[in-house]
């Protein structure tokens, strides 16, 4: 290979809203490392991702945020005789904007701070690690985005999705979203802070990798403001999530004004190819796995497929390569350094995935010394000792060799891992071993304690067997996640209870337990030979859709899993210990939870401050030195605010809005909770913003005018003493005291020195 001067072709490749953002994605890394292995010295990549979550989440943002929800959802809007479905949303929105904004703006800083591990303001403060700190920063940061959300309603971004009005699975809803200025909040930022920046530098290329559904919009968006700003700029676009509908996308009307080509799977090989056809202005037609739009004819450019690509050997390929990342940005006080061990599935057999299909041809791996050699590379590199092996599953010969490796190498990391359940390979003297090695956490494919569900799902694998392997871990102090799946084709709701018995039986063996209702789509075995699944597929609503509605012969219905699913997290919630109260952010943060294990902390002693934590809080009593928590904020409501979260979170709301981890819309969804659930009749209460505990509370006006109280007397104990002076009874004391008690659980009180009479300890927002 020619080595190229690095200024000869500049490519430019970015990762677009929305993912993960505790820690880098993979994609670019590998490509990057392949480029430049390659001769390409001028690669850049942007995670542009985590760079709109930090842009959106600072005060100028929320403060921008706050002005424009006043204007597009001002509360007064919403006065009347009842609050019908169809506008619950935006009147939530609206009353949690008004309470907490100015909360959130000033203390936005601090919260990110904290995740970061960059906020120490007091000694001996543990900030990130203390759970007390932790928590409310993570609230901060959700309000943060859900006020981001109500400024651009109905969209909605948060940690883990990024949802619109217009659907997915229309290429023409999608494209009207990319010039949607009021609904997607990725243009601005795009125009702000990163056209600049692209137009600046002038790419020859820009490669946009698009893992998730939730990152359609946002690349795309990006990719027609480029289009239009850089002409000569050639635009590709690979990913998973495209692996599944790229050939959709190619042949949408319209796409040819955002992009030029379309990868499929492994990127390596086909974006080297690339590269040299447009720097030697050589025709695309020999670059494998490519589908491009031939514009010979400008106003008529014609879809162009080329044939496959052969896929490189993993041991060839460099180490990930990380450098110009935003390492300082990830809302994690520690990176946790992304590596792939293998691609494809060595199993493969499952009925329900899709995985082996559309990551690339054939299962391969690294050698573990290869593993090895790279994981002390990447530690000195990036002076991190924590990793994420990205693998759908690690096969039986590695789990054997690769700790070997590890601690021959003395690489002294620690990792964690999906697995599959292997009972020979995780025995007892394997599980220990994979400890010494580093290993903290494993994810295990369990999906059902049903033996029929499992046969159907050709899962391979025995109950006897999981709890084998699940108790051989956590004795090695290896956490143990469950993938679990509710709704699978002929699954009936006492089946799914059975999953959730067995789980919740050895609840000392399973911390985590990541639940989904099944959807079928296209590629899975499940679409495709739906007979043998008891199962009529639906035709698909839009031109780029992926999953489809169905009909089951037998079981559970799609609407009855979904029901099934909110049944079983209301279960976790109560009986595994990191589900409970407030601890789930934990779960939800990628990689944190398992800092803590890199830290020290065994799955076990974890759980039990968990339990602990939760236990506490439903402990808390009236303390005679209760005081008002600082800084709380009262709105003014014509509706009750908790009757609206429980109507929006019944299943008929949530299938109504896209779903959680395709983003499509169910059919008739909307219409079906409109006529379904009642609307709001009119209640007079206060909605409270708590800034110290990052948390929402609704009282009566009663219920203000005792905090008011509380805030005049100083504490409790003094209020309570004033009432017996005035003459108050037994029964009227103890319903104050009930009521502190409630409140002192909900985190609205506290035992702390009391406030100045000056401060402003219940200020009213503007409503």
């Amino acid at each position: 290979m020619i080595k190229l001067p690095s200024n000869d072709f500049p490519v430019t490749l970015a990762f677009p809203p929305q993912g993960h953002w505790t820690q880098p994605h993979l994609a670019l890394p590998c490509l990057k490392a392949w480029l430049q292995a390659s001769g390409y010295g001028d690669v850049q990549q942007m995670d542009l991702s985590v760079e709109a979550f930090d842009h959106f989440l600072t005060a100028e943002s929320l403060t921008r945020a706050a002005a424009k929800v006043e204007q597009r959802l001002p509360l007064d809007r919403f006065e009347g005789d009842r609050l019908p479905l169809g506008q619950m949303r935006a009147w939530r929105a609206a009353a949690e904007s008004a309470a907490s904004a100015a909360s959130l703006i000033s203390r936005v800083e601090s919260a990110k701070a904290i995740l970061r591990g960059q906020d120490h303001p007091v000694e001996g403060d543990r900030g990130f690690w203390d759970p007390d700190r932790y928590v409310p920063a993570v609230r901060t940061l959700y309000h943060g985005l859900r006020l981001v959300s109500a400024a651009h309603y109905p969209s909605e971004l948060t940690p883990h999705n990024f949802t619109m009005s217009y659907s997915n699975d229309s290429s023409e809803e999608v494209l009207a979203a990319t010039l949607d200025e009021e609904q997607n909040p990725f243009i601005e930022f795009y125009r702000e802070e990163v056209m600049p920046r692209l137009l600046e530098r002038k790419p020859r290329l820009l490669g946009l990798s698009v893992l998730y559904g939730s990152q359609l919009i946002p690349a795309l968006t990006l990719a027609r403001m480029v289009k239009a700003a850089l002409p000569d700029c050639h635009i590709t676009m690979g990913g998973g999530f495209l692996a599944y509908i790229g050939d959709k996308v190619m042949s949408a009307p319209g796409m040819a004004e955002c992009f030029d080509s379309m990868v499929f799977h492994e990127g390596e090989r086909p974006l080297l190819m690339l590269c040299e056809a447009l720097r030697l202005g050589e025709p695309l037609h020999d670059v494998g796995s490519l589908s491009w739009w031939d514009r010979a004819d400008p106003q008529h450019p014609v879809s162009v497929k080329n044939m496959a690509a052969h896929p490189i050997k993993l041991d060839d390929a460099p180490a990930p390569d990380l450098d110009g990342l935003p390492m300082d940005k990830y809302f994690s006080p520690e990176v946790v350094i992304p590596y792939d061990v293998n691609r494809g599935c060595y199993y493969g057999e499952c009925t329900f995935c899709t995985l082996p299909t559309v990551i690339g041809p054939g299962y391969r791996t690294r050698s573990s010394e290869t593993i090895a050699r790279h994981v002390v590379e990447l530690r000195d590199r990036y002076e991190s000792t924590h990793f994420n092996f990205i693998t759908d599953c690690m096969p039986p010969g590695m789990i054997k060799e690769l700790p070997e490796r590890l601690i021959e190498a003395e690489a002294g990391i620690t990792w964690w891992a999906d697995a599959r359940f292997e009972p020979k390979a995780y025995d007892a003297d394997g599980a220990r071993r994979l400890f010494e090695s580093g290993c903290r956490k494993l994810l295990f494919g369990f999906e059902s304690a049903t033996k029929r569900i499992l046969k159907m799902m050709m899962k391979g694998q025995s109950l006897k067997s999981v709890v084998e392997v699940a108790r051989n871990c956590t004795e090695a102090n290896i956490s143990v996640t469950f993938y679990a799946m509710v709704g699978f084709p002929t699954e009936t709701r006492e089946e799914a209870r059975a999953t959730l018995e067995f789980i919740e039986q050895h609840a000392d063996i399973i911390r985590e337990v990541s639940l989904q209702t099944f959807h079928i789509d296209e590629v899975a075995k499940t679409y495709k030979e739906p007979e043998q699944f008891g199962i009529r597929v639906l035709d698909a609503p839009g031109d780029l859709a992926l999953y489809h509605d169905y009909v089951a012969d037998v079981g559970m219905t799609q609407e009855e899993a979904a029901e099934m699913f909110e049944e079983m997290m209301a279960s976790f919630r109560r009986n595994l210990a990191i589900f409970s109260g407030d601890n789930i952010f934990y779960f939800m943060q990628k990689s944190h939870y398992f800092l803590h294990l890199a830290a020290g902390e065994t799955p076990q002693g974890f759980s039990g401050r968990c339990a602990d934590r939760t236990a506490a809080r439903a402990e808390r009593v009236a303390d005679p030195e209760l005081t008002v928590s600082q800084g709380l904020v009262s709105v003014p409501l014509s509706f009750s605010h908790s009757d609206a979260v429980r109507t929006l979170g019944d299943p008929l709301a949530r299938a109504a809005r896209p779903d959680f981890l395709t983003g499509r819309y169910v059919r008739d969804a909307d219409r079906v909770a409109e006529e379904t659930l009642p609307p709001l009749d009119p209640k007079e209460r206060f909605l409270l913003y708590d800034p110290e505990n990052g948390e929402f509370v609704e009282l009566r006006d009663g219920g203000v005018r005792v905090l008011s109280a509380l805030r005049e007397h100083g504490t409790l104990g003094a209020l309570v003493a004033a009432q017996r002076r005035a003459g108050a009874s037994a029964a009227a004391i103890d319903r104050l005291e009930q009521f502190a008690t409630e409140l002192h659980r909900l985190g609205v009180l506290r035992a702390a020195a009391p406030l100045s009479p000056n401060a402003p300890v219940l200020a009213t927002a503007r409503g």
